[in-house]
């Protein structure tokens, strides 16, 4: 059944070139129920001399010969006008070509039936994205949660996640290279690892820099000769306990607040020069994920300002704050662990504090320390 409709009438007031090709693409395509579909195509191919977009010649081509399969008769002679025109035009090559695919394959199939088939799956309309649909804001928030279901649902997680299950999002600082000549941590004895059970669950800060007592010389049974020189005439006598003091103290806040753009901004601060980077230390095993290294460096006040796992290794950035009455200076961190080999690397940075070399450096010591204390159970 044919029924009038107005896309005839659109196409003589339709002048934006996307807009009378859509109009075009639509006569082509539903072209056996409207009526006027054949004469209003080819008006357009009668004025095909004055078209100027390209956009618009393919539809066109593309249209007469989807509505020369329902309605041949009309179509014939003004299909063949525009297959001359069309293979003559030499201002889009594409539209030449297509024009002569469709009148050799119309030309030499001895089955209309495949013909239609073939043509009618290779028609497509091309259309760009809407323009509410084009969103900057969204698509940068997109980006930040690239790898969650905000990209499969193309919205932010607050529209289908409750505001409690919500994990904020944080940028990773900049990776940062050191130069070749950075000063490196002291590679410390392999048995301090074991410091705090030797000392019964003290502190480190309360027994650093203490040497241990050395083990009491056997007792000399009456009789026996030192021949040797062994010591063995005389009872030994422990050696003295240095009485040196400790080394500065490090008290790091138990609350700590530092915003991500804070977190860069301190990290830059300080010049690579100025970092210190341990060598890398080996490692019984490697964590399974994350949490679990966060939970254990945050009982020892050292907290996380983003982690993430890669294919072949563990990244966290950290820090943490010493009480303001030793200064308030921030410990910046940032932890690489290798999955194979196992091993741990930190590059450390001290913004602010005290301005004292040594006194930096002893409690960077201490640091690295407090990390591997904290790490017992992988290092």
């Amino acid at each position: 059944e044919r029924s009038p409709a107005p896309l005839p009438r659109a196409l003589r007031y339709i002048t934006e070139p996307q807009g009378k090709a859509s109009v075009i693409f639509l006569l082509g395509e539903y072209g056996e129920s409207i009526q006027e579909a054949p004469y209003s195509l080819e008006k357009v191919i009668d004025n095909y001399d004055n078209i100027v977009d390209d956009g618009v010649k393919t539809a066109l081509l593309a249209a007469t010969v989807k509505l020369f399969f329902h309605r041949p008769p009309e179509c014939q002679h003004m299909l063949g006008r525009l297959f001359k025109k069309a293979t003559e035009d030499v201002s889009s090559q594409d539209l030449h070509d297509r024009a002569l695919f469709y009148y050799r394959l119309l030309r030499s199939s001895p089955d209309p039936d495949i013909v239609k088939s073939i043509i009618s799956k290779s028609m497509t309309m091309s259309t760009r994205q809407f323009a509410e649909e084009d969103d900057s804001e969204l698509k940068a928030a997109l980006m930040d949660e690239f790898n969650t279901l905000c990209t499969v649902y193309r919205c932010k997680p607050e529209n289908f996640i409750e505001d409690a299950n919500i994990v904020p999002f944080v940028r990773m600082p900049k990776e940062h290279p050191l130069p070749s000549d950075a000063p490196l941590a002291p590679v410390p004895d392999p048995g301090v690892n074991a410091v705090t059970d030797q000392l019964g669950g003290a502190s480190i800060t309360e027994q650093q820099g203490q040497a241990a007592p050395p083990p009491p010389a056997p007792a000399v049974t009456s009789g026996e000769v030192d021949l040797l020189g062994f010591g063995f005439d005389e009872p030994a006598t422990p050696a003295p306990v240095s009485s040196a003091g400790s080394l500065q103290s490090l008290s790091l806040k138990a609350s700590v607040t530092l915003s991500g753009d804070a977190y860069q901004s301190l990290w830059g601060s300080v010049p690579d020069g100025e970092a210190i980077v341990t060598p890398a230390l080996p490692m019984r095993t490697a964590p399974s994920a994350t949490d679990a290294v966060e939970a254990s460096l945050k009982t020892f006040n050292v907290f996380t300002m983003a982690s993430g796992e890669l294919p072949t290794e563990f990244k966290f950035f950290l820090y943490g704050q010493e009480e303001d009455a030793f200064g308030g200076g921030f410990f910046l961190i940032q932890a690489i662990m290798l999955k194979a080999p196992a091993s741990l690397s930190l590059t450390i940075k001290v913004s602010g504090g005290d301005p004292d070399p040594t006194k930096r450096k002893e409690k960077t010591d201490q640091l690295i320390e407090l990390i591997k204390s904290s790490l017992g159970q992988y290092i």
